[in-house]
């Protein structure tokens, strides 16, 4: 992958998935993570969340603080480690039918940051698939590119909503996985 950027081709990463190889083990943070790319930006940032890695703190714990009750039905649903840059951002990864003040759109999903996605969500105004992240992940194309010539993380292309909406810890992991090797063998069969 490095030789994209010795022969001047940009690489995109915006709406792939990492998939953390065996050398991130030892890291507390990327062992075993499913990570989404939702941005890319010109200065070089690379910016995603953890899909994978729920928290004990419940999206409608947000509501609270905030003064806002939430839907009864939204009361199992918890808030994600998106990663370890801005832990106290929250974030909210979904389907793009859906939009609120400060949405920014990545294809066929978006991510949101105000108070009015937690508003909506208390009233179960919600999008069709989304998750909610305590902070994300960041690198620079670089650092990245070295990463997975490292072999540290798979690169997943055009990850469907049903890989990243449907399944969360172990298993969704064990899927990513499953997608790179049947992407992989694709090309040579």
């Amino acid at each position: 992958m490095a030789d994209h950027y010795q022969t001047g081709v940009k690489m995109t990463y915006r709406g792939k998935l990492l998939v953390a190889g065996p050398i991130l083990n030892a890291n507390p943070v990327f062992t075993r993570a499913v990570v989404y790319i939702y941005e890319q930006r010109d200065d070089g940032s690379v910016i995603g969340v953890i899909l994978n890695k729920p928290s004990e703190f419940k999206c409608s714990s947000l509501g609270l603080l905030k003064d806002i009750p939430f839907d009864p039905q939204l009361d199992e649903t918890f808030v994600h480690k998106g990663g370890p840059v801005s832990e106290t951002s929250v974030l909210l990864l979904h389907t793009n039918e859906w939009q609120s003040t400060n949405t920014l759109q990545s294809g066929e999903l978006a991510m949101t940051s105000d108070m009015l996605m937690i508003e909506k969500l208390s009233t179960g105004n919600t999008p069709k698939g989304w998750r909610m992240f305590a902070g994300m992940s960041i690198w620079t194309e670089q650092q990245l590119a070295r990463e997975i010539e490292e072999r540290a993380w798979l690169v997943l292309d055009k990850p469907s909503n049903h890989s990243i909406f449907d399944y969360n810890g172990d298993d969704q992991y064990l899927k990513a996985v499953d997608l790179c090797s049947k992407q992989t063998f694709s090309k040579y069969l």
